[in-house]
């Protein structure tokens, strides 16, 4: 792994106050007691004047996904059918060497994950002049497979490593990252954006329109885009937390996620939300993974987007 020892006029911005909504709680992503039980949750959720659906959200469905793609195109969404190459995913998942370097990570579901790192590296065209960051990396393996494979510089931010840069690690509020106007080239959310509450999605794309240099690229995958604006939930971990969802969301109450919140964008509020607050600094780039499935039926990623820095 290669790191960046001279960062240049860094900016730490840790002693402000975030302006998400993970100021007013510290921010539990997946807390280890639950305090109240599936049915009492979801009915706290609904009395607090939400719709609520008890089941989790589909949007990978050949119906939904057709319907999806008919309602974005109304909205300026334009989906590029992109066919993904079996050989070429097979190719990277051995040199990638999960199975070897990585056998615990998501165990059950490796094949999804290691397809998204795949389309990830394959839409953003990483190489070795590049600097990468993975945004909400967590426990990621990516920044160390795409550094091995391409001799791209690259870096892990997570708002639960300590604060600052260390290393290879960016450690904080994604909206507010310690690091130079410019800093990097490529970026990319895994299965990540979806849980940027309240406003930090939106603050985020103002973020990134800092720090990517102009023909930078983030790439989003999976896209969560849905028929409605929708949030899918465990209540029995937002609860709890005090999760506040969007006013206008459909809160879907997924029984055993395991996960506090998870946005998924119409077409329209995925305009208003992210598009036009950045239209003037990003070009936006939509896919459909037209033929997802033939890596193994379990996948369910279906769409992706990139934003290229103008």
């Amino acid at each position: 792994m290669k790191y960046i020892n001279n960062l240049f006029n860094v900016r730490n911005k840790f002693n402000e106050k975030p302006s998400d909504s993970r100021s007013v709680e510290p921010y539990i992503y997946q807390p280890e007691v639950v305090v109240m039980d599936f049915s009492e949750s979801s009915l706290k959720i609904k009395n607090s004047g939400y719709k609520v659906v008890e089941s989790a959200i589909d949007n990978n469905s050949p119906r939904v996904v057709s319907e999806i793609i008919d309602i974005a195109a109304k909205s300026e969404i334009d989906f590029k059918y992109y066919e993904i190459e079996l050989d070429k995913y097979k190719t990277y998942f051995e040199q990638a060497e999960y199975l070897k370097k990585y056998p615990d990570y998501y165990c059950g579901n490796q094949v999804e994950k290691s397809l998204e790192h795949y389309l990830a590296l394959q839409l953003l065209n990483l190489i070795n002049e590049d600097i990468f960051i993975d945004i909400a990396s967590e426990n990621s393996p990516v920044p160390e497979i795409y550094s091995r494979l391409t001799g791209a510089t690259t870096f892990s931010q997570d708002i639960m490593y300590p604060a600052g840069v260390n290393g290879n690690q960016i450690g904080g509020n994604a909206c507010s990252m310690p690091i130079p106007d410019g800093f990097a080239s490529k970026a990319a959310l895994t299965c990540s954006l979806e849980h940027f509450e309240g406003k930090s999605d939106t603050e985020l794309y103002q973020e990134l329109s800092r720090i990517l240099k102009p023909g930078g690229i983030v790439c989003v995958i999976p896209f969560y885009i849905f028929l409605e604006e929708a949030t899918q939930t465990d209540p029995t971990i937002s609860v709890p937390c005090g999760v506040v969802f969007d006013r206008n969301t459909t809160v879907y109450c997924a029984q055993g996620w395991g996960n506090r919140h998870g946005r998924f964008y119409s077409p329209q509020s995925f305009v208003n939300r992210i598009i036009n607050p950045v239209k003037e600094k990003f070009k936006f780039d939509f896919y459909y993974l037209k033929n997802a499935e033939i890596i193994d039926p379990s996948v369910y990623v279906r769409f992706a987007f990139t934003a290229t820095r103008l």
